[in-house]
């Protein structure tokens, strides 16, 4: 077979790999820099997120990290980042990170100022990571300090947001 043939196969055997799993799977197969980019947001006013928290009846799931904490960053590019990219997490989950050594000022859920450090402080994130989530009034729902076991934190991430979204759900339903 000659060189420009196989070339042209291989090409179409690719394609067609490619073509067979979406870009959630995608990350198995490929280094992050090949993945579309997505950015996780640094909160500024729970004010904002809890809107939106309402509109799509789902928890907001807070990273608390630090500069320089390789955990917080195995968390946000292995987990919390490939949720981005899947449309079913952006149905039922709000990701936002506050960063515990920025020392900024956030606006929080009643409107009021306060610091990173506080707002850190108010949810025992004194170890970072730390993911909590909350429901659209600041009310912790579930958490996850810090990472035992790579190899299970997916699944103890996607439990805590099952246990998230069953509490909300609950809250609703005796609203109504």
């Amino acid at each position: 077979m000659k060189s420009g043939k196989r070339l042209r196969i291989q090409l179409l055997l690719l394609s067609g790999l490619l073509a067979s799993f979406s870009i959630s799977g995608a990350a198995e197969y490929f280094d992050a820099e090949d993945l579309p980019p997505v950015n996780i947001i640094n909160t500024e006013d729970f004010r904002v997120d809890s809107l939106l928290a309402i509109k799509k009846k789902a928890p907001i799931l807070i990273l608390f990290a630090m500069e320089g904490c390789a955990y917080c960053q195995y968390v946000e590019e292995e987990h919390l980042k490939p949720m981005l990219r899947n449309d079913d997490y952006g149905k039922k989950v709000i990701i936002r990170r506050v960063m515990t050594d920025d020392y900024d000022d956030l606006i929080d859920f009643d409107g009021k100022t306060i610091s990173s450090l506080d707002f850190s402080a108010r949810y025992n994130a004194d170890m970072t990571p730390t993911v909590v989530f909350l429901d659209q009034n600041g009310k912790q729902l579930s958490r996850i300090l810090g990472v035992r076991n790579t190899e299970l934190y997916g699944g103890d991430l996607d439990d805590s947001l099952d246990l998230s979204l069953q509490m909300i759900r609950k809250q609703l339903a005796s609203l109504q």
